[in-house]
C-alpha cells in the first residue's frame, strides 16, 4: 500500500497529510475508500480539495485497458539497453541491463555480486556518461575499487574523476531508510529536479536480502508486507522513469534437493524480470580465483539453458602491473567448463573493459585453451 505523502499528487500537501492521519487516514486506499463528506467535517478540509485530490489518485493508481501496439510502441520508445561491463554477461542478459525492468543478481557470499555492481556503475557513468544511484546496505561499496576499475577503462584523470561524480552512493542498513531513499528519488525525478544527480538512468541496490531477512522471522506477516512495498516501490520506479533497477539476493539450499535458490521466498521471485546465478568457478589449483560462472534463472527473452564464465579481474597496486581476465565462455549448464591448466594462456585476448572477456562459444559448445 502506498503512504500518503507531500508530492505524490498536486493538492496534497504536508499540512493536509498532518490532518488526514490523526484522523487515521494514512494510505491511498484509505483515502479515496473514505466518505470525503464525512473526511471534510472531520478535518476541516475543503471537500472540493479533496475530491480533486481523490480523481488524481484513482487516475494515477487505478489500472485502465491499453491495446497491444500502444503498450508496443511505448516500449520501443522507452526501453534502453545499458552495459553492464562484461560482454559476456552483456551476451547473456540479451545485449545488457533492460531499462523498465528488476533485475537481480544471486549468489552466495564471495560470488561478486558487489563487484558486477561496481562494474555497471563504472561502465554506466564512464561510458554512456549517466548518473548512477548506488544503495549500499551491507558496507560492500569500495570506491577504491571503483576507481580501479575506471583506469582500466579510461586514462584520462579528469574523465575518471568526472564518472565518480556522477555515481551517487546512500548508506541504507534497514529497509525503512532504504524506503525513504527511494522515495525521495521518485520525489525528485517527478519534479523534475536534476540538479544534484543529473540524469539518473541506473539504481544498483546491494544487497535486498540484507534488508528483509531481519523482519521474515516469526509469524512473517509485517515484515511480507514491508518487503512487497519495496518490491512494488522498485518496479514502479523503473516503469515510470525508464530506469534499470539492479538488486542483489543471498541464496540457500533446497532441504529436498540441495540444490541452490534465491532467498525471499516465492513472493519476492514473481518481482525480478531477470535472475542471474553468480557462482564462484575455480580449478583445485588455483587458491584464490577470479573465475565466475553466471547461469540465467529467469528471463522474459532468453532460453535459461546457457551460463557464461566470466572474470573478476584483479588490479594491483603498482603502475608496472596490468589488469587481465580470462574470457568468457557460453556454456550449457548441464556441460563443464574445461580446466584452465597450470602456466597456459588464453586463447583470446583479454577485454579492455576493465571487468569480464568476450564471449565465445566454439562449435563443440566448450572453452578451449592453449599451453
Amino acid at each position: 500500500m502506498v503512504v500518503l505523502r507531500a508530492g505524490l499528487c498536486p493538492g496534497l500537501t504536508e499540512e493536509m497529510i498532518q490532518v488526514l492521519r490523526a484522523n487515521s487516514v494514512r494510505t491511498v486506499v484509505d483515502f479515496v475508500s473514505s466518505d470525503l463528506e464525512d473526511v471534510s467535517q472531520k478535518c476541516s478540509l475543503s471537500y472540493k480539495a479533496l475530491v480533486a485530490v481523490r480523481r488524481v489518485l484513482l487516475a494515477q493508481f487505478s489500472a485502465f485497458p491499453a491495446n497491444g501496439a500502444d503498450l508496443y510502441e511505448e516500449l520501443k520508445s522507452s526501453t534502453a539497453i545499458l552495459p553492464t561491463g562484461s560482454p559476456s554477461l552483456d551476451q547473456l542478459l540479451d545485449s545488457g541491463l533492460y531499462t523498465g525492468e528488476v533485475t537481480e543478481l544471486m549468489g552466495a557470499p564471495g560470488s561478486g555480486k558487489t563487484q558486477v555492481c561496481l562494474s555497471i556503475a563504472a561502465s554506466v557513468s564512464l561510458g554512456l556518461k549517466q548518473h548512477v544511484l548506488f544503495l549500499d546496505s551491507t558496507g560492500g561499496f569500495t570506491a577504491s575499487r571503483l576507481y580501479q576499475m575506471l583506469q582500466a577503462q579510461a586514462e584520462d584523470e579528469e574523465e575518471q574523476l568526472e564518472a565518480l561524480q556522477r555515481i551517487q552512493v546512500a548508506r541504507v542498513f534497514d529497509v525503512y531508510e532504504m524506503l525513504n531513499a527511494l522515495q525521495e528519488v521518485r520525489d525528485r525525478l517527478s519534479q523534475q529536479v536534476v540538479s544534484c544527480t543529473g540524469p539518473l538512468k541506473t539504481v544498483l541496490i546491494d544487497s535486498v536480502s540484507a534488508v528483509i531477512h531481519p523482519l521474515l522471522g516469526g509469524r512473517q506477516s509485517e515484515g511480507l508486507a514491508v518487503m512487497m512495498q519495496l518490491a512494488r516501490e522498485l518496479k514502479m520506479l523503473a516503469k515510470e522513469f525508464s530506469l534499470a533497477v539492479v538488486v542483489t539476493n543471498q541464496v540457500t539450499r533446497d532441504s529436498s534437493t540441495g540444490l541452490l535458490k534465491p532467498a525471499l521466498g516465492r513472493s519476492w521471485s514473481f518481482v525480478p524480470s531477470t535472475r542471474v546465478l553468480l557462482e564462484s568457478k575455480g580449478a583445485p589449483w588455483e587458491e584464490a580465483t577470479t573465475r565466475r560462472s553466471a547461469s540465467l534463472a529467469k528471463s522474459p527473452r532468453q532460453v535459461t539453458l546457457f551460463l557464461v564464465l566470466i572474470s573478476l579481474l584483479r588490479c594491483c597496486g603498482t603502475s608496472s602491473d596490468t589488469c587481465r581476465g580470462d574470457p568468457g565462455l557460453i556454456l550449457p549448464t548441464h556441460g563443464a567448463a574445461l580446466p584452465q591448466p597450470p602456466g597456459s594462456e588464453p586463447s583470446l585476448p583479454p577485454d579492455p573493459n576493465g571487468f569480464g572477456c568476450g564471449a565465445n562459444r566454439d562449435a563443440g559448445g566448450a572453452g578451449y585453451w592453449k599451453q
